[in-house]
């Protein structure tokens, strides 16, 4: 038997959340920045006021990839017009719950398709860094 054992391991957690956004314009937000090694698990959009459309999507950018504008949260799972917290899932090819930044740093953005008339939000993310 050969061994491969690891010496990469965390002893942290970090719960992160953005600014408060208000009635945002139609563009993309950089919200969290993320270092090199953080292993993002999990990602929350909180609607606090109801935006005016469903064109809010949450994703990242950075690790020398091409960024992803729905990495983490699409328009459908958003749900901008709809009170509450919502969470990333597996819910597309380029959806996903978690997302390791092994090669650079990065950022957990927002992306407004329409500018909001209305609409209060907060991303929260958690993530460890591996070491």
């Amino acid at each position: 038997m050969t061994d491969i054992f690891t010496t990469a391991f965390a002893d942290n957690v970090r719960l992160a959340k953005s600014k408060t956004i208000i009635t945002p314009s139609a563009a993309t937000y950089n919200l969290i920045r993320l270092p090199k090694f953080a292993f993002v698990k999990r990602v929350w959009l909180e609607v606090s006021t109801v935006g005016s459309s469903n064109t809010i999507s949450i994703g990242w950018t950075g690790n020398g990839e091409t960024a992803q504008a729905a990495g983490f949260l699409s328009t459908d799972i958003a749900q901008a017009t709809v009170l509450g917290i919502k969470e990333s899932i597996n819910d597309t090819l380029t959806t996903s719950k978690a997302k390791y930044f092994d090669s650079a740093s990065g950022a957990i953005t927002m992306t407004v398709g329409t500018t909001q008339s209305a609409g209060l939000f907060h991303v929260f993310c958690e993530y460890t860094v591996i070491h």
